[in-house]
């Protein structure tokens, strides 16, 4: 045993033996010498570091000690700070092997390389903590061992993991432990570790201060348990892994961890598995890989499976995937368990918390915001904000902006607690709470387009404010609809399909009109509602030849709203499906029966006063004269259309708008057909910027499209090239296959009349055929032979 214990122990011995020769109690030598029962005991006991000076003459003064035993005592002390008893330098290497199959996280990595190198230079204004956070199974841990790995050599002073156990059922690590274990690990003996948190807190940022350090705290439960921890050198790196961001700890950057790519899910399984197995199933392993939700812990647990099972197939384990109800089950191997992950945040929250996050599962779409949560958990919307940002905290809910979502295995799981804590009558009625509240705020939200209606009771502030809402609602309140048809309340799926008709004028192919309508002409049916079948009928038939340019299919749902309009005598329908047949009439080249039917609607709409209606049959009107090559007599007529929406046609804001946009775009049909083509531009550019300021893209699309054929008439070749390269990605986007074709077949000839054009005119034209598809209407049979006979040629 070293000298300096020897010492060390005679001077405990020694201080024990003064205090029973006094007759003194701990508690009695403490209280005359100023200082704790604890430190006379550590003292004693030969476990705390040498004392201060101030410490043992305070001692030495409540023992009544003088002369030579006085000075004996006092050297007895002051050997414990002399220079052979200093901890010996250890540089720790504590980090755990690293996975060998990280994937996706290259530029991670490069992110923390690139601040290593500024810490080390103790570059000034560089933060030296950095929380890496995210949900669980994300691969946090894996991460931050991997960059201690990379890092580790900029950091001369060593490397220390903690687990700090900050997830349970195991108890969070007592900080003042977590500085002990740090201690020992840079070479302090354990006769020399503070007994108070403070004081180690103080040892070792006292020994980290100079010396560069790199630190990986795993599983942090919350701040509280991390700032003790933190070193106090600018050379020093700290990573911190933890479900929460660690808000609030002060100058530390956070870094989420999001899922992986298909392309990195496909290289984990990968290395897990094998090249071959993965090359021989390639659409399977694609399948596995959306199954396991991109989620790291999901994607080896279910490589490792396969790996243990050679003769298994890829795809089997994809069957025993598709099933929901046991897809958490089969995510098991070994220790490793997707539910377990997600078990340990679970039981961390709040009963209120864990109440909404079990109901949110019963949310129909693939994000949602606060106010349907709080419908379907049947709290205020406060609350369940407060909720929702718990669990983004917890790292059990994803968030963009003001929505939130879950992770598909998170939801199974959510799902599976509601059904094992949660009364099935609990159950049906948050879901059929969440159906009601859908149900009739979509009512309410198309009510906002409705023309002449009152809205005074509205939750919407204007029909901008309801757009918006059923534009990021629309998996929600879809599938409400669809609900409710099922379980046949026929009068609210009426009710809605209805509601939403000039709402679908301005976003005719941003949802699918097609279902919407059919659903509300089915539950009319059901109901015995010849009105409301009419109407729906007028709807559907829109939806089929104006969203979905299935020109015959929509005149056979015209023919029939018509024969019902007149056998209920209905003159308002019956008007509505004239003025619909006439234009399909124009769509397909037959200008003479469209102006009859246009004509017959105009009569019946000003015959029963309805100003909106005969405006717009005036305007369809129009359009067949214009077919018919009267384009004087066209532009007579959509100048007055023009005018009525310009002077309020009781239309909401956004709908007068695009009536107005759709007036300009016919009146520039009209110019065009006179060769007026400046004149037809203008008008078409102006009715663009209207479409683009109230989002309705698909008429945008073809404002431009039409702009582009204008200015090639003008000879402006590279700006006509420009605007249907514009209208093309417009369409694109909406996935208007039909509209695509022309666009594209528009480009070819212009690329033909201009090879200047940096396009293929062949390239454009095979395009066009191929989105041309299995369209069947003559319009679409007639452009596929012409680009077929363009192809054919040289």
């Amino acid at each position: 045993m070293p000298t300096s214990q020897v010492q060390r122990d005679r001077f405990g011995a020694v201080l024990r033996a003064l205090r029973l020769e006094r007759g003194l109690t701990q508690e009695e030598l403490a209280e005359a010498a100023g200082s704790s029962v604890r430190g006379i005991r550590e003292m004693e006991r030969g476990r705390v570091r040498s004392p201060q000076r101030r410490t043992v003459v305070l001692l030495a003064d409540a023992l009544r000690l003088a002369g030579a035993d006085r000075d004996r005592f006092v050297a007895l002390a002051r050997a414990e700070r002399q220079p052979d008893d200093r901890p010996a330098v250890a540089v720790p290497g504590e980090l755990p092997a690293p996975v060998p199959d990280l994937a996706g996280r290259a530029e991670l990595l490069a992110r923390l390389s690139t601040l290593a190198v500024d810490v080390t230079a103790g570059r000034p204004d560089t933060a030296s903590v950095v929380v890496l956070h995210g949900p669980p199974g994300i691969g946090k841990t894996s991460l931050a061992v991997a960059a201690g790995h990379r890092l580790g050599p900029a950091f001369a002073g060593g490397q220390l993991f903690v687990d700090l156990q900050g997830a349970p059922p195991a108890a969070p690590v007592d900080p003042a432990e977590a500085l002990a274990g740090m201690l020992r690990s840079l070479g302090v003996p354990d006769s020399r570790i503070p007994v108070s948190p403070a004081e180690r807190g103080g040892l070792f940022r006292t020994l980290s201060r100079d010396r560069p350090v790199l630190v990986v705290l795993d599983d942090a439960a919350d701040e509280a348990q991390v700032r003790p921890l933190l070193p106090a050198g600018r050379r020093c790196l700290v990573l911190v892994t933890c479900r929460r961001p660690l808000a609030g700890l002060a100058g530390a950057v956070r870094q989420p961890l999001d899922l992986l790519d298909a392309d990195a899910g496909r290289l984990l399984l990968t290395a897990i598995v094998g090249a071959d197995r993965i090359g021989a199933e390639p659409a399977a392993a694609d399948q596995l890989v959306k199954l396991c939700g991109r989620l790291p812990l999901a994607l080896r647990i279910a490589g490792n499976r396969l790996a243990s099972r050679p003769q298994w197939s890829i795809g089997r384990l994809v069957d025993l995937l598709r099933d929901q109800r046991r897809r958490l089950t089969v995510l098991t191997a070994g220790d490793l368990d997707v539910r377990s992950a997600f078990e340990v945040s679970y039981r961390q929250l709040d009963p209120t918390t864990a109440r909404v996050f079990r109901r949110a599962s019963l949310v129909p779409g693939a994000d949602f915001a606060s106010a349907l949560v709080a419908a379907v958990a049947g709290t205020d919307e406060d609350t369940a904000t407060a909720a929702l940002e718990e669990l983004v905290e917890a790292g059990v809910l994803l968030t963009t902006g003001d929505r939130y979502q879950f992770h598909d295995l998170v939801r199974l799981y959510a799902s599976e607690r509601l059904d094992a804590e949660e009364h099935p009558s609990s159950r049906t009625r948050a879901h059929d709470r969440m159906v009601d509240w859908l149900l009739r705020r979509t009512r309410q939200a198309g009510a906002m387009f409705e023309p002449a209606v009152g809205r005074a009771d509205s939750a919407f502030d204007d029909d901008q404010a309801a757009a918006y809402w059923l534009d990021r609602e629309s998996g929600n309140w879809l599938a409400a609809l669809r609900d409710a048809a099922r379980r046949g309340r026929h009068a609210d799926v009426v009710a809605v399909a209805r509601a939403l008709h000039w709402y679908s004028d301005a976003n005719s192919h941003r949802h699918s009109w097609d279902e919407i309508f059919s659903l509300g002409l089915a539950a009319a049916q059901a109901a015995g509602s010849p009105h409301d079948e009419a109407v729906l009928l007028n709807f559907l038939g829109w939806a089929r030849y104006f969203c979905r340019d299935r020109n015959t299919d929509g005149l056979a749902a015209f023919g029939r709203a018509l024969d019902l309009a007149r056998r209920i005598e209905d003159r308002r329908e019956e008007a509505w499906a004239l003025t619909y047949i006439a234009a399909i009439q124009v769509r397909t080249g037959r200008g003479g029966p469209a102006v009859d039917h246009s004509r017959r609607a105009v009569g019946l709409f000003r015959q029963l006063g309805y100003a909106l209606g005969e405006h717009s049959a005036a305007s369809v009107q129009g359009a067949a004269l214009a077919a018919l090559g009267r384009f004087a007599e066209a532009a007579e007529l959509h100048r007055d259309v023009l005018a009525f929406y310009g002077r309020g046609s009781g239309l909401s804001r956004t709908g007068a708008a695009v009536a107005r946009a759709g007036a300009m775009m016919s009146l520039g049909a009209d110019l065009a057909g006179m060769g007026r083509w400046r004149d037809a531009a203008n008008q078409y550019a102006r009715a663009r910027r209207v479409f683009q300021r109230c989002g309705a893209t698909f008429s945008e699309a073809n404002a431009v499209h039409r702009y582009g054929l204008a200015l090639q008439a003008l000879g402006e070749v590279a700006a006509a090239a420009e605007a249907l390269r514009a209208a093309l990605a417009l369409y694109a986007a909406l996935s208007c296959p039909w509209w695509e074709a022309q666009t594209l077949s528009a480009l070819a000839a212009l690329v033909d009349a201009t090879p200047d054009l940096a396009d293929d005119a062949r390239r454009l034209r095979r395009r066009a055929l191929d989105r041309c598809g299995e369209l069947d209407a003559p319009e679409v049979r007639t452009l596929r032979a012409t680009l077929r006979r363009e192809l054919a040629e040289p």
